[in-house]
């Protein structure tokens, strides 16, 4: 295990958990990230647990419970975010489905020099970006959730 800061973004927890790599199938992976989460190594800001609570489902649920996880949007995120936005502000929008937690994911590992953790692929297009595009033109490194594992060594 590293202590590299993982930004998670709410696609890989609601992705992750209800489609991909579901807790019943493998509970190791989620037993890991949680204790990731504990160490302080695996975190969302609070954009992310507002997208979480639109929901009422296990994720939601998973995730409140998870002591730490959340990060509250201190001056030095905003101004990060700010940064971000500035650079690509196309990545939020109106109407759209556009994520409002988006830009706060990838400014607060551009901040901390983590990594965005999210199940979002590549637009191949900054005229309406995705997580992953704004990554790679900022040079923040971007990765789905195997890819994660793979980083921590994890078999299952």
């Amino acid at each position: 295990m590293t202590d590299l800061l993982y930004s998670f973004d709410t696609s890989a927890f609601i992705k992750g958990r209800r489609d991909l790599l579901p807790p019943e199938v493998f509970p190791t992976l989620w037993n890991n990230i949680e204790q990731m989460i504990a160490a302080g190594v695996v975190r969302a800001t609070d954009e992310v647990r507002r997208e979480l609570d639109k929901r009422d489902d296990t994720t939601k649920a998973w995730a409140s419970g998870q002591d730490g996880l959340f990060v509250d949007l201190d001056e030095d995120i905003q101004a990060s975010t700010m940064r971000v936005l500035a650079a690509h502000p196309k990545l939020t929008g109106t109407g759209g489905g556009r994520n409002a937690a988006d830009p706060f994911v990838i400014g607060f590992a551009q901040l901390r020099g983590g990594v965005v953790v999210t199940e979002e692929t590549l637009s191949n297009n900054l005229n309406k970006p995705r997580i992953p595009d704004v990554c790679g033109a900022l040079g923040i490194r971007c990765i789905n959730l195997v890819q994660f594992a793979r980083d921590q060594g994890w078999t299952f």
